[in-house]
């Protein structure tokens, strides 16, 4: 399951994250514009979340 999320609700449940079910995936990460990756708080947390340009798109996955 997949849903849309704005920037700044993807970084605050990746930051959150209470269930390892939830994943938070970017579009343009590594600039791959085909694919969604999983993004980790760890390696993440820096991460310009409002650069629309190089991130355009959000989801919250349910694995």
């Amino acid at each position: 399951m997949e849903i849309k999320l704005l920037p700044f609700f993807a970084k605050i449940i990746l930051f959150i994250n209470p269930f390892n079910r939830l994943k938070i995936m970017c579009l343009g990460y590594s600039e791959d514009f085909e694919n969604f990756t999983e993004l980790v708080w760890q390696d993440d947390k820096y991460l310009d979340f409002t650069n629309r340009k190089s991130y355009p798109q959000f989801q919250l996955w349910y694995v």
